[in-house]
């Protein structure tokens, strides 16, 4: 997905439909796509660097409209060794959704990616396929107690095997909570990582470490029932067998919210 030798100016179409999608509407130029206006932008300014933009919108095809989101950042950057003087963090991103595929974990279908030097800075663009019918942990948590039994089961065994299929894979992340995983309760088990960007391969103390991950995890859930977290621990165990660290992760984080 991203080439080797990757540098500013650099023009990626990764599905092949892209083209006949954007073509009728003339966005197949970085400009075009960087010049669209929307009404409802969802800015984000970083005090320390750049901004981003993120806007969903939807394309018209043969067999209907497709949505997509549309995400533009400048002057948002990371340094790594592939880039030591900067690269946008949509690249890092990028790079990361392709390290997800390689080790089957789901997470974002990316379908154009470009970068550009400007007057202004290091700019990019990032469009990824929009996924309709997911919900983010947090708001499905928020109603957690207006979900049926059979529904709360299946979520939590959902969640405990993606948490698991990523400590399998000997990944790690940075900060896994109610904002890096989506869900589709309508399609259980579809799941997805939200947040690919936080992914890498686990070093040091790897017991410790998806400990600490689980433990941050199962305490962003909030209140819960004890048979509850049970069932995501076995579900964990079960996607990762070979780490026996569920036997000291305590039984329930919230003993005083858990009244059923």
């Amino acid at each position: 997905m991203w080439p080797a030798n990757s540098k500013k100016n650099d023009e990626i179409v990764i599905d092949p439909e892209f083209q006949q999608w954007f073509r009728p509407a003339h966005l197949l130029s970085f400009n075009a796509l960087w010049q669209l206006q929307f009404v409802d932008s969802h800015k984000i300014a970083f005090p320390e660097s750049g901004k981003t933009l993120i806007d969903r919108f939807e394309m018209a095809g043969p067999n209907g409209p497709r949505p997509y989101y549309i995400k533009r950042q400048l002057n948002r950057s990371v340094r790594s060794w592939r880039r030591p003087f900067g690269e946008p963090t949509f690249a890092l991103e990028l790079r990361n959704i392709d390290l997800c595929e390689n080790y089957r974990i789901p997470t974002f279908d990316p379908v154009y990616y470009c970068e550009r030097q400007m007057h202004s800075g290091l700019a990019a663009i990032l469009i990824l396929r929009a996924l309709d019918g997911y919900e983010y942990l947090r708001d499905i948590m928020r109603r957690w107690h207006t979900l049926e039994p059979q529904q709360r089961e299946s979520f939590m065994i959902t969640v405990g095997k993606a948490v698991g299929r990523i400590h399998n894979a000997g990944l790690s992340h940075a900060r896994l909570g109610l904002d890096d995983f989506i869900v589709d309760l309508t399609q259980i088990p579809q799941w997805r990582l939200a947040s690919p960007q936080y992914i890498a391969p686990a070093k040091g103390d790897i017991q410790a470490q998806q400990q600490q991950e689980l433990q941050h995890f199962i305490v962003s859930l909030g209140a819960m029932e004890e048979s509850e977290l049970n069932i995501l621990l076995q579900a964990y165990h079960e996607a990762n067998p070979s780490n026996k660290l569920t036997e000291s992760v305590p039984e329930n984080p919230h003993p005083t919210l858990a009244t059923g």
